[in-house]
């Protein structure tokens, strides 16, 4: 038996990817304990041939699972008394009290800097099927979005020099987590570091419009990045959407997918706006609601939405689209939302009162 054991913890899955920090975390610990062994575990259970773990490492992603994530605490605080439990991830960055006044563990609150400089273990997957190595060649942001909580986790914006030790030569694609990746100063050295790796790239988390230059779209025809993903948060975004997919039109022919936030500090109409120019554009939109870093899983409609509305344009998304995107046909589009924002209101009150009837149907 090995004389150190660790255990890292995800105490739910709620995303098709790993937990990267804990992945992170098992390098960091087979660098400084040569014998160790780590297991890693998916909710609550004591992993087979683990007897006394050194400590043991909890994850967290969405403040509104917190329950789970000191759920978990407790478990291996009844079952493990004197290993040393440490907690953190995103949502316990977010609401460390709660966690604290819960477990009596104070999460760690922000990145973990020791482990965010050693590559990530591949061979703890977490029982995802994971074809893609996954990175960040940036940490934080230069904005300060009112919905935005990087602040609070990742508050200070650099560019890192050492993400290719991330990527696993196994995979033939890399997904990149970056919060902006085009605010980044080494913006042209990643590309040219890019373009020797010769994988299909993501930048899952979107390309910020502002940045987007017709230089910068032109090095980005240079790399296999597919699809083109954008933002559009508000409506002052405007002309720096359409001139990034006009751009990204004019120098390569990939696929383009625009985020579209709602029930923040916008309407329905305006959310209507939005959707309709994309379409319009020939542009997929990835609707994403806002949700607030809160310790509840109770949604809270923005002021100019209400649980009905938000309730029928989620079922919307789930019954006409793929994937929760809002697809290109114009046809499809007017028929479900309508030919102007007065009847996308109407046709999502009419969604919700048929979903009412064949809830009481069922009962």
């Amino acid at each position: 038996m090995s004389q150190y054991q660790f255990i890292l913890v995800e105490p739910v899955a709620k995303t098709p990817f790993p937990p990267l920090g804990l992945m992170k975390i098992s390098s960091m610990l087979k660098k400084k304990y040569k014998d160790c062994t780590i297991f890693s575990q998916v909710g609550n259970a004591v992993p087979a041939g683990c007897q006394s773990p050194e400590e043991i490492f909890i994850t967290s992603l969405f403040t509104w699972d917190v329950d789970s994530v000191i759920k978990s605490i407790h478990f291996y605080q009844d079952r493990f008394p004197q290993s040393h439990i440490q907690v953190g991830g995103i949502a316990a960055s977010l609401v460390p009290d709660v966690i604290k006044n819960a477990t009596g563990v104070m999460p760690h609150v922000g990145l973990h800097d020791d482990a965010e400089n050693c590559a990530p273990d591949y061979s703890h997957n977490f029982g995802r099927k994971l074809e893609a190595s996954i990175t960040y060649t940036s940490r934080g942001c230069p904005w300060n979005c009112k919905f935005c909580s990087v602040k609070e986790h990742e508050p200070i914006f650099y560019a890192r020099d050492n993400w290719e030790q991330d990527i696993l030569a196994d995979y033939p694609k890399i997904i990149f987590w970056d919060n902006n990746w085009l605010a980044s100063p080494k913006f042209e050295e990643d590309c040219k570091k890019i373009r020797d790796f010769g994988k299909k790239i993501d930048f899952n988390q979107g390309l910020d419009a502002r940045f987007y230059t017709e230089k910068v779209a032109k090095e980005l025809a240079t790399i296999n990045i597919e699809p083109l993903r954008f933002a559009f948060d508000d409506l002052k975004k405007e002309k720096s959407i359409i001139k990034a997919i006009r751009l990204a039109k004019k120098y390569s022919n990939k696929d383009i997918r625009v985020y579209v936030l709602y029930n923040f500090e916008d309407s329905p109409e305006d959310f209507y706006y939005r959707v309709d120019l994309l379409n319009r554009n020939g542009i997929l939109s990835f609707p994403m609601e806002y949700r607030q870093a809160a310790y509840t899983k109770k949604r809270f409609p923005g002021s100019s939405w209400n649980t009905s509305l938000l309730r029928a344009l989620k079922l919307s998304l789930l019954f006409y689209y793929r994937k929760g995107m809002i697809t290109e046909s114009r046809d499809s589009f007017l028929s479900i939302y309508g030919k102007s924002s007065v009847e996308f209101v109407e046709k999502l009150y009419k969604i919700y009162e048929y979903d009412k009837t064949l809830k009481r149907r069922k009962e």
